[in-house]
């Protein structure tokens, strides 16, 4: 079984521990960073979650019509918070604070917390997304589950590469930003945790990106066992608020841009809600709540 991050339309994140990452530092730029070619890993589940994971992504299915008809939110099961549709959508920022995450008994969960170019449309191939997950390790009946951070970015269908936390910790209540800018089939992804540290790196799409779609979500990643996917338990996060958001330099309520409310939900119908996504607020600002794992 592996676990993997999704894009709207297909679940997915593969992940596998243990493999090798390298780059060249130049001035706080980290260039062209990627898993060694031929680097042992195994596919492993997501009791053992954390920064060693390496993971490939993909949006499950968010449906055009949500719980509340075709003029209500989109439901997905694994996504929560908003996208919007365009033309040339090469940029995407916004920030937010880490959740904590709620670790109780000993169940594993996880949640992860990104902004991202692509992927809205079920005919989008790739993703271009950076961000933070908090997790919930597996327990024992003498070892709780107990919570654990870190940051990642991944270009799907290229697997994700978590940040080393020496160098790159992340802790609840930290100031986050994040953004994604393209040109052609490169892109810079920029991670900011106010006042501690600045990662950037430039990578290139595997596939060539339809331009077409940005988005600002809370996921639940997905376990996958061959080619069937389910999302698995969302961690307890409480609450995040995602806060000067943009997309190619527009506020997300422009009317160039189709904008969609996104709810997380753990059936189609929509009936059985995992997380809801607020209203915009001032056209740069919405709120995702936990619900249920």
């Amino acid at each position: 079984m592996t676990t993997r991050r999704c894009t709207f339309a297909t679940m997915a994140r593969a992940v596998m521990p243990g493999v090798v990452v390298t780059g060249v530092v130049v001035t706080g730029l980290l260039v062209g960073v990627g898993p060694v070619a031929g680097a042992a890993g195994s596919a492993r589940s997501p009791a053992s979650v954390g920064p060693s994971t390496v993971s490939a992504p993909r949006p499950t299915d968010v449906l055009t019509a949500g719980s509340k008809g075709p003029k209500g939110p989109a439901i997905s099961l694994d996504w929560a918070g908003y996208a919007v549709t365009g033309t040339a959508l090469t940029s995407a920022a916004g920030s937010w604070t880490q959740p904590a995450a709620h670790c109780t008994g000993t169940k594993a969960s996880q949640s992860a917390f990104w902004v991202g170019v692509d992927g809205y449309a079920s005919t989008d191939p790739t993703v271009q997304q950076i961000g933070t997950d908090a997790d919930c390790t597996k327990g024992t009946r003498k070892v709780p589950s107990a919570p654990r951070y870190y940051a990642w970015y991944e270009l799907y269908p290229d697997a994700i590469v978590p940040l080393d936390t020496a160098n790159h910790p992340v802790a609840q209540g930290d100031s986050l930003s994040a953004s994604v800018v393209g040109s052609g089939s490169s892109f810079t992804l920029t991670l900011t945790d106010a006042g501690r540290w600045t990662f950037s790196s430039v990578q290139v799409t595997a596939v060539t990106p339809m331009d077409a779609s940005a988005e600002w979500i809370a996921e639940a990643p997905s376990s996958c066992k061959g080619t069937k996917c389910t999302a698995v338990s969302l961690t307890d996060f409480g609450s995040v608020t995602f806060s000067g958001i943009s997309a190619g330099g527009q506020p997300v309520d422009a009317a160039t841009l189709g904008n969609h409310q996104i709810t997380m939900t753990k059936n189609k119908k929509g009936t059985i809600v995992k997380a809801s996504t607020s209203a915009l607020t001032g056209g740069s600002g919405f709120t995702v709540t936990w619900v249920r794992l």
